[in-house]
């Protein structure tokens, strides 16, 4: 009789322990997903203002290298990276040919360089590792950029779009649509007059008016 109540109770304590394993293991999955969210979050949140830092980095150091930078956006890679534009005298300073007062001249060919077969893109002196392209993290992806040559969306079959940044202290007009994850959109507005990225958690329009 001994012999059989300690089998039984053997058994019993066998369950007890599995089911004790399977709960430890299931919290340890839980807490390790939640680990990783919160991780891809934190990442996420560190390129975009890793961004908009850089796009307020380039406006000073255009200025202080007195060269043209570049930002290309690669949207189906989901990647930017950084170059200067070689040969600036093929920059012209009036790319719509009509004769302009010397002001708006100097704006129309900052907002709009017109760059000549000449010129080509070279990684940053200053920075060379600014050339190699940025990809964002997790589910972090571009929607849209708009430039001053037009919105382009991801997919459709377009140049990649850009944004030039001048030795004159100014920088392209542009709007940056960006989404942390579902339903989580985030426009940046990169200002032609201070250089400055302003950062807002919804996707916002903008329209570049001057002149118009």
């Amino acid at each position: 009789m001994t012999h059989q109540k300690q089998g039984r109770t053997s058994r019993g304590f066998t369950l007890i322990e599995l089911v004790l394993v399977i709960t430890i293991m299931g919290l340890m999955v839980g807490m390790v997903s939640v680990r990783l969210s919160d991780m891809n979050f934190w990442k996420e949140e560190a390129a975009l203002k890793k961004l908009s830092e850089t796009i307020v980095f380039l406006n000073n150091q255009a200025v202080m290298d007195q060269s043209f930078y570049r930002i290309d956006f690669d949207l189906e890679n989901r990647q930017y990276r950084i170059n200067v534009v070689k040969n600036q005298s093929s920059i012209t300073s009036n790319p719509t040919g009509i004769n302009l007062p010397p002001l708006q001249m100097e704006l129309a060919g900052m907002l709009s360089p017109d760059m000549g077969d000449e010129s080509t893109l070279i990684p940053p002196p200053s920075y060379p590792s600014l050339a190699e392209p940025k990809t964002l993290p997790g589910r972090m992806e571009f929607l849209d950029v708009l430039t001053p040559r037009g919105k382009v969306a991801t997919g459709d079959k377009r140049e990649n779009p850009y944004l030039i940044f001048s030795p004159r202290g100014n920088s392209e007009f542009g709007v940056i649509h960006l989404a942390l994850g579902p339903g989580e959109p985030v426009t940046i507005l990169v200002n032609p007059w201070t250089g400055l990225a302003e950062t807002y958690r919804e996707y916002k329009e903008f329209k570049w008016t001057l002149g118009k």
